[in-house]
């Protein structure tokens, strides 16, 4: 209730080949991107994504969308460089 209250969700980052860190997510804004969690990361990762892997709001879990994806609360990102 207090992430709808601030108007944030919250995105867990996964790196390749290794599991989700599931204990601290990085928030953004609700209607985010995938674009605006690179920024999150780290600012040179925004012009370096080309794609991310999801889980949780793609049709299927680890599908590759595009960087204008729009995420949810509590979805799994995997950055695609």
């Amino acid at each position: 209730a207090l992430f709808d209250l601030l108007g944030v969700i919250r995105i867990y980052a996964k790196q390749p080949g290794k599991p989700a860190d599931l204990v601290a997510p990085f928030t953004i804004p609700i209607g985010g991107t995938v674009l605006d969690f690179a920024a999150k990361v780290h600012s040179d990762l925004e012009e370096q994504t080309k794609a991310a892997k999801v889980w949780g709001s793609a049709q299927f879990d680890g599908q590759t969308v595009k960087k204008e994806h729009v995420l949810r609360d509590k979805d799994i990102v995997e950055l695609v460089l």
